[in-house]
């Protein structure tokens, strides 16, 4: 059950904290927004581990966190970045079909994928393309919602993020998270650099995008928790219901609305989701 607890605490906090970073990269360049957010997070990190005390693990699956960390960053970008440019509600439940790649790497691991599994699978892919379709500008042509390929770009990526981190995090899963979030600002440094991104900012953004790394980092270490606790293919699975709280907040906040076919997408992608996780 403490594995289930994280995951959801997972869930909410990347929920949280993808609705602002998608919000915020629609005024702002999106690498500006992870830099001062991953900051922010990389300090709280800091924060904890002086209250935890632990020196650091010996274990040498603990630097699987470095290419975790790489991934991660390409996954926040891609997925920001489409959240800027598309609509919330479509596009973060196709992020989280990322999901069947756990699942798929737990099978090949000797995990058995039930028939309930398999549906998901199936259900999370066709949700996936209903979701992703949107009328053209003569209304009646139908083509790719705006954004789609940066929404499955950064499904892949989370997709493998839970892979690697979940090897990672076994002995201590506050230095792996640590050093995943370190790895992340190596990464930003030369992506800011060749991309020129403002690094100055009007200081009215800071409060929302400061709270944006803190949550999203303490979902990281929620998750880097659970799956010490708890099966891959279940604590991932949970973790991806993201998209619920993001859908809610754009919804509520913005006042996105989308065709009902693609509400039928996002509702069968996320019934997807459930499915895989076996309940």
């Amino acid at each position: 059950m403490l594995s289930i607890g994280l995951s959801i605490a997972a869930c909410m906090g990347w929920g949280i904290a993808d609705f602002i970073g998608g919000y915020k990269s629609r005024h702002l360049p999106t690498l500006t927004v992870l830099v001062f957010s991953t900051i922010s997070g990389f300090f709280c990190l800091g924060v904890l581990l002086l209250f935890q005390g632990n020196p650091f693990p010996g274990d040498p699956m603990i630097f699987w966190a470095i290419p975790a960390g790489g991934i991660g960053i390409v996954a926040m970008f891609l997925l920001y970045k489409s959240l800027a440019v598309g609509s919330m509600s479509v596009l973060a439940p196709i992020s989280a079909t990322g999901v069947i790649l756990p699942v798929m790497w737990g099978v090949m691991q000797g995990d058995d994928l039930s028939q309930v599994k398999m549906a998901g699978i199936c259900a999370a892919i066709l949700g996936s393309i209903l979701a992703a379709m949107e009328k053209g500008p003569d209304n009646t042509k139908k083509k790719w919602a705006q954004g789609i390929e940066l929404a499955l770009g950064a499904a892949v990526c989370i997709g493998l993020y839970f892979i690697v981190m979940d090897n990672a995090c076994q002995k201590d899963p506050l230095w792996a998270t640590t050093i995943m979030r370190t790895t992340t600002i190596i990464f930003l440094i030369p992506m800011v650099f060749f991309a020129r991104a403002p690094v100055k900012i009007h200081p009215g953004h800071l409060p929302l995008i400061i709270c944006m790394g803190l949550v999203d980092t303490l979902a990281a270490f929620s998750f880097a928790l659970a799956t010490s606790y708890g099966m891959l293919s279940i604590v991932s699975v949970i973790s991806s219901l993201y998209p619920a709280v993001t859908v809610l907040l754009s919804t509520l906040i913005v006042g996105e609305r989308i065709r009902k076919v693609q509400s039928s997408g996002v509702v069968l992608a996320m019934i997807g989701v459930v499915l895989i996780s076996g309940f």
